[in-house]
């Protein structure tokens, strides 16, 4: 029996007194074995839930978007729908003829670089060859950002506005 001020009677003091006796008398206090069995229930229902969630999850068919991706309008020509620019006479660097459908900006600087001349890539991949319409002659950043750079290099920089 410990001793009142002895070192092992502080471990018991802010213990229950029931704890405490149960303690002296080499039995577990009565509330831990309950304490126990409600750790094991609630990580035994963590395990069981993610493991059913995964479950879930990988016995699923193919999701509902890749079949939505897999019948898009593109009807399956390559570059899409969308109208590019394909004029041979400003994109010199490769022989554009042979490039076959709607071909993309990436396939004709793709057709440059398989040319062998390393120096001719980055020019091709600036020019407009391949781009969608509606990116034709947009080099650089869009015309808003321009005007805010050009307003704050003069000094009298535009209030801004909210969603700008």
């Amino acid at each position: 029996m410990a001793m009142v001020g002895s070192e092992s009677s502080y471990a018991l003091w802010p213990m229950r007194p029931s704890a405490c006796l149960a303690l002296i008398r080499g039995r577990e206090p009565p509330e831990v074995p309950m304490k126990r069995l409600i750790l094991v229930l609630g990580v035994s229902v963590a395990v069981l839930g993610s493991g059913l969630a995964a479950a879930s999850v990988l016995s699923a068919g193919p999701s509902p978007s890749a079949s939505a991706d897999n019948e898009s309008d593109d009807g399956g020509i390559h570059g899409g729908p969308i109208s590019r620019f394909h004029t041979v006479s400003a994109c010199k660097l490769a022989d554009v003829s042979a490039l076959r459908g709607n071909w993309t900006h990436g396939d004709y600087v793709s057709a440059v670089g398989a040319l062998g001349d390393s120096s001719l890539v980055p020019t091709a991949a600036q020019s407009d060859c391949g781009k969608p319409m509606v990116a034709v002659g947009h080099h650089g950043p869009p015309d808003f950002v321009l005007q805010k750079f050009e307003a704050r290099q003069r000094g009298s920089a535009e209030p801004e506005t909210p969603g700008s």
